[in-house]
């Protein structure tokens, strides 16, 4: 991993601990690692439902907005994504209107939100998937490396250490 995204990491792993901050704000700096340190548009953290949808709970924009609007995904509306997802693997959709994983998401959300390149790493407590990272290229295709994934991974381990 390069010496930015190890100081990236470093960061975040002294910023979310700090017993100064809210479960909110430390969510927030998650986030804001990601965006930073992948230069994307956007970043989401989606957890799963008990009626097994996907929430986004907190979405992050370049600009610095944040929303919690309740987006809403269901395994019956994307099933290529949905059968990705269960895989336990990283998304790493370069061109997401293309791609298999993600294709199945272009009308209701790739096109409306201007989405190019999807790159989404899971989120387990224990062995259970209870979320993912989705990280949001818009107006531009972005070719996603595995240093890009290995970084990703990270935060998500963090992430994951934090909040089980």
């Amino acid at each position: 991993m390069s010496s930015q995204y190890s100081a990236q990491i470093d960061q975040l792993h002294k910023t979310i601990y700090n017993p100064d901050i809210s479960e909110d704000e430390a969510r927030q700096h998650v986030l804001r690692c990601c965006l930073d340190g992948l230069n994307i548009q956007q970043v989401g953290l989606w957890q799963y439902t008990d009626d097994d949808l996907l929430r986004c709970e907190l979405l992050l924009d370049k600009n610095g907005g944040f929303s919690q609007e309740a987006l809403l995904l269901d395994r019956w509306s994307f099933p290529g994504y949905f059968a990705a997802l269960d895989k336990r693997r990283v998304i790493k959709a370069s061109d997401a209107m293309h791609d298999p994983a993600t294709k199945d998401l272009t009308e209701l959300f790739l096109k409306p939100l201007n989405v190019k390149s999807l790159l989404d790493v899971p989120i387990y407590q224990g062995d259970k998937l209870t979320g993912i990272i989705c990280c949001e290229q818009t107006v531009t295709i972005k070719r996603w490396t595995e240093e890009d994934v290995a970084f990703v991974l990270a935060v998500a381990d963090i992430y994951r250490s934090r909040f089980s």
